[in-house]
């Protein structure tokens, strides 16, 4: 497909995904609200009860987008294949946003989280998404391909049986560890998957372009309606969706460096999770003052760091430094690997 095809489907997308979800998510937080399928937002003075689950309607948006587009697409672009990879990545995303509503809904143990965050990762390794050939910068090209053997089994695919659910895992886990604050997960997400839809423009990579910006223009909507005073919070819905959506959209593309910057503060914020664990922490949830400025417990995940050494900080603030420093970090790694898009 020509840049300009590319372009409009990026376009085309990601204006079906936003005027979807905006019909969706009223219904989603008068629903919540009547079910009683709420929470507390816990850093505000008077602690209001918000309606919870509000990662289902860009779930629900960009499900329909998908389909939306599949059939304009191909009345358009009729000689367009569109390949298994989409369908695998459909999937892995409906999985884990089903398993994030049923934790909104009914409360499931972290422990159960763990086990579950690899089923997201089976569309993928049943249809063998993604190249197996990794760029690890210094260390260089490898392939991870058949590259375990095994007595009585022969070799098996390292890429596709060991590192795709790994990394489904981290990304579905890891994205619900970093969240809690009105507007971290809705704008860390948005973020990643801008640059990811920008990277995927620069290749002319359609697939890419369809399912980033069927996540992206849902999940923009989302954001407006999380942002402080949030009037729903995205819930693990939102967090178990944005986290797998991200991660395979950069299997699909092939995008593994973006990865680094995209998942740059998540991983920082798990290996201070092992500081918290060291140090015998307790507490879940910060508290705040009068003036509603956040009273970190301790430094131990990246969303206390600021507050607890700067103090006088509140939680919109604390998410406009954060958001900033992920930008900074997704887009100089986006930058830095410009080249290896255009290979010469």
């Amino acid at each position: 497909m020509s840049t300009l095809e590319n372009v409009v489907i990026g376009i085309l997308t990601l204006s079906v995904s936003i005027i979807i979800t905006l019909i969706i998510i009223p219904w989603v937080i008068d629903a919540s609200l009547k079910r009683g399928i709420t929470t507390v937002d816990a850093h505000k003075i008077n602690r209001p009860t918000i309606a919870e689950p509000g990662g289902l309607a860009p779930l629900l948006g960009f499900i329909f987008t998908i389909l939306i587009i599949l059939f304009v697409w191909e009345s358009i672009f009729p000689n367009t294949q569109i390949f298994e990879p989409l369908l695998a990545g459909v999937l892995s995303v409906v999985i884990a946003g089903l398993i994030g509503f049923l934790d909104d809904v009914f409360k499931i143990r972290w422990r159960d989280k763990i086990l579950l965050g690899f089923l997201p990762a089976i569309p993928l390794m049943a249809l063998n998404v993604g190249k197996s050939t990794i760029d690890f910068w210094i260390l260089g090209t490898i392939d991870l391909g058949n590259l375990i053997i095994l007595p009585y089994i022969g070799s098996i695919n390292l890429y596709t049986f060991v590192i795709i659910p790994l990394t489904v895992n981290f990304a579905f886990n890891s994205f619900n560890m970093l969240a809690g604050f009105n507007g971290l997960e809705a704008g860390n997400g948005t973020i990643s998957l801008a640059v990811i839809l920008i990277a995927a423009l620069l290749v002319n990579d359609p697939i890419v372009i369809l399912f980033s910006g069927a996540l992206l223009g849902g999940f923009l909507v989302l954001l407006k309606f999380n942002w402080f005073p949030a009037k729903i919070l995205i819930g693990d819905t939102g967090t178990m969706t944005l986290g797998t959506g991200i991660i395979v959209a950069v299997i699909i593309g092939n995008m593994d460096r973006l990865a680094v910057g995209l998942f740059g503060l998540h991983f920082v914020n798990f290996l201070l999770f092992f500081l918290y664990i060291a140090t015998h922490q307790t507490a879940k949830i910060a508290t705040v003052d009068n003036e509603e400025n956040i009273i970190a417990p301790c430094p131990y995940t990246v969303y206390w760091i600021f507050p607890y050494f700067l103090k006088n900080i509140g939680e919109k603030l604390n998410v406009i430094i954060i958001l900033f420093i992920h930008t900074i970090i997704s887009l100089f790694i986006l930058i830095i690997t410009l080249p290896a898009f255009f290979p010469s």
